[in-house]
């Protein structure tokens, strides 16, 4: 079976292929690896069936996305691997960049602490291979650093430079001796305030107890008055019980009725046994009570 394939300049080719043949118009044409693709225009005889038309439009489709796909893949793999190279190397020189300044600073820093004297620090910064040129040095008055030995380190600062910022000595024991008789004053103060404070606690707790015992002893004396004044009456109301049974004693013996005319004369009827004017003889019954 024989198949033509025309190119656009008019160049034929034949394939031979078992059981079918095709003449095709090709815009583009490539034999690599036995594929053809690109812009294929199939021209099938009328003598090819349904099934050999479609058998033959497939292998030319698949071979086209065959051939695409692998010059895509191979074409995303290189970008991938150019753009890998230039991130690398992008990121290698800013490491170095910033490993060396980080370097630089952190020696310095490391040298440079707080407190020290600023002659101290750039004899050590000298030894280590530090020259002036490579740090600047700033007051905080900023005022101009021209004896190294009056001035102390506070702090380093990092930039395009690494600035050792730093105070006059002088005044930074100024600051200290005011910083120190400001705290003796308070301390003074709180000390002061504290005894104040102990001692109107210790007055109020002394007038407390005074006053409690001086309420303990009147609620005493008044229990002592009130046991008395009880003591008093208990025995006033025992006198003068005794005096009105004595009194009664008399009067029931001078008392004296003849008859129950008498009594009754008197009011006193009737008259029971103990009261003054019973008499036995006048109780008939001997119940206890006469003239009833």
């Amino acid at each position: 079976m024989q198949l033509e394939i025309v190119d656009n300049e008019g160049n034929a080719g034949a394939i031979y292929r078992r059981k079918q043949w095709m003449n095709i118009s090709l815009n583009k044409h490539n034999y690599q690896d036995g594929w053809i693709h690109i812009d294929v225009v199939p021209t099938i005889r009328r003598s090819a069936t349904t099934r050999e038309r479609i058998m033959l439009n497939n292998r030319v489709r698949f071979g086209n996305m065959k051939r695409v796909n692998r010059a895509v893949w191979a074409l995303t793999v290189i970008l991938m691997m150019v753009l890998g190279l230039v991130l690398a190397g992008c990121s290698g020189s800013s490491d170095g960049a910033d490993g060396k300044e980080e370097s630089t600073y952190s020696k310095i820093v490391a040298i440079a602490k707080k407190g020290r004297s600023l002659a101290d620090v750039k004899d050590e910064l000298k030894d280590a291979g530090f020259s002036s040129s490579d740090y600047e040095v700033k007051s905080d008055t900023d005022k101009m650093v021209l004896r190294a030995s009056n001035w102390v380190v506070q702090s380093v600062e990092d930039g395009d430079k690494p600035v050792i910022n730093v105070r006059k000595a002088s005044d930074i024991a100024q600051e200290e001796e005011a910083k120190k008789v400001a705290e003796e004053k308070k301390a003074a103060e709180e000390a002061a305030a504290k005894k104040a404070a102990e001692e109107a606690a210790a007055k109020k707790a002394a007038e407390e107890a005074a006053a409690k015992k001086a309420a303990e002893e009147e609620a005493a004396r008044k229990a002592a008055e009130e046991q008395a004044a009880a003591q008093a009456e208990a025995q006033r109301q025992a006198e003068e019980a005794a005096r009105q049974a004595q009194q009664q004693q008399q009067a029931q013996q001078n008392v004296h009725y003849a008859n129950c005319s008498e009594v009754r004369a008197a009011g006193a009827a009737p008259l029971y046994q103990g009261q003054p004017g019973y008499n036995g003889k006048l109780d008939r019954d001997h119940d206890g009570v006469a003239c009833e």
